[in-house]
């Protein structure tokens, strides 16, 4: 609820202060009000320029309403003649409408209107029509409440002093925000700096160079709003230039923790592990799903905790916003006829088979040199070959049974370094001794 108020009074002030405004005063000045003063006219008078295509010229409205709206139109077309309209609305905003003639006045001097068609601006119309009924509210309020004598002063204070309360209660609102703002990158910055920390710990331990890759939910922002990670193009340039910094025989230890992410990205950084002629080990905390596993194929050795998970590899096409298994779309031909699948579906379906062989040659070049032909064939089988879904779970034993190199022996500091990476949502995990 709380959240909800900032937004409102921090995207539209002046109308949230308004409506309060006049919320206030009827309770404080109006002892009694009538249906007519509570009902307002549907039928707004307000001024605005109207561009009709079949009269090729601009006339003035002389009151507006959600159905319609009434012009001071020389001559107005007959009854039932169809109009294509421009509402020129402030701000230099236009409104493209189709209206009827509903009726036109005694002196043929004006035309009523029905709308017919809004099109896609309805949304904006009718948020312009409710600020001009809630100025005209105000205004018809302040009116009737002035006319009561003695009490115009005594109302003009009380304006006054709303107005100062809320001008000091935006005040304050900005300000929390900002506290917000610079607890969490405080926050962020001292988290940042202990994983350094750790991390030159396990470093020292090892004898190697330390490298994460860690893609959880980061609070750090405008009212510490979580962000989802994943492989992108930036992890690869940043990796790639800690892998080519490290000295040849200089052993690599890489901590990853992904859902997996941007195909080539994560293909780029499992190529520069393989070349690095010093020992590679990445260690798998928790899960290297799809990319992830691709750039742990490229290690001498997978560490994982006995309960940590790898999964397929097999590439997802995605289609608007839906991903798309390839093993899944070039099944298509095996249960339909071609005459019976759509030009776009054939375009996936060539290009789920390219994808298909691309990721098969990527985990070939990665494992061809330390395993053995059968060992190979299974691994491409389980990861690319489709028999199980993309978030299929891959445990340590399984890993093992299909040849890779797979350990549990994972250091305490690779936890130490995971429990620096809380994720954002609330959690109803509870522990007793």
């Amino acid at each position: 609820m709380q959240g909800a108020i900032l937004s409102v009074v921090l995207l539209h002030p002046d109308i949230f202060i308004l409506k309060a405004l006049i919320s206030y005063l009827e309770r404080r000045f109006m002892d009694k009000k009538t249906e007519k003063d509570r009902r307002l006219s549907e039928r707004i008078r307000h001024q605005v320029l109207v561009y009709v295509e079949q009269k090729e010229g601009y006339f003035p409205t002389r009151d507006l309403s959600e159905q319609g709206c009434l012009i001071d139109i020389p001559d107005p077309p007959p009854e039932g003649t169809e109009l294509d309209l421009v509402l020129l609305l402030p701000g230099d905003k236009t409104i493209k409408v189709r209206g009827r003639v509903k009726h036109t006045g005694n002196e043929n001097n004006c035309a009523g209107i029905e709308f017919t068609d809004l099109g896609f601006c309805k949304k904006l119309y009718f948020s312009f029509l409710n600020g001009l009924k809630t100025i005209h509210e105000a205004k018809a309020l302040y009116d009737t409440i002035s006319e009561q004598p003695g009490k115009k002063k005594k109302i003009q204070r009380t304006v006054q002093k709303t107005a100062s309360a809320f001008t000091v209660l935006k005040t304050i609102l900005v300000v929390l925000v900002l506290v917000s703002f610079f607890i969490g990158v405080a926050k962020h910055h001292f988290l940042e700096n202990n994983r350094k920390e750790i991390a030159k710990r396990m470093a020292d331990i090892r004898g190697s160079v330390v490298i994460t890759m860690v893609h959880r939910q980061e609070t750090v922002g405008l009212l510490g709003i979580p962000m989802k990670q994943y492989i992108k193009v930036e992890d690869a340039e940043s990796i790639l230039r800690a892998i080519r910094s490290t000295p040849p025989d200089k052993p690599i230890d890489m901590i990853i923790h992904t859902p997996g992410g941007i195909l080539f990205s994560a293909y780029q950084i499992a190529r520069a592990l393989k070349e690095h002629k010093g020992r590679v080990t990445v260690f798998i905390p928790h899960y290297a799903m799809s990319g992830g596993t691709l750039i742990a194929l490229g290690a001498d050795k997978i560490v994982m905790d006995k309960d940590a998970i790898i999964g397929p590899v097999d590439p997802q096409l995605v289609e608007g916003k839906t991903a798309l298994p390839a093993v899944s779309l070039v099944d298509i031909p095996h249960l339909k006829k071609w005459n019976d699948i759509n030009d776009s579906t054939i375009v996936m379906i060539d290009q789920a088979k390219k994808s298909l062989q691309q990721v098969k040659e990527m985990v070939i070049s990665l494992l061809a040199d330390h395993t053995t032909p059968e060992q190979l064939k299974k691994i491409l089988d389980r990861l690319v070959g489709g028999h199980v879904t993309h978030d299929y779970p891959i445990f340590p034993e399984e890993a093992k049974k299909l040849g890779l190199p797979v350990s549990t022996n994972m250091p305490a500091q690779v936890y130490e370094l995971m429990a620096l990476y809380p994720q954002p949502s609330k959690r109803s995990i509870t522990r007793t001794n």
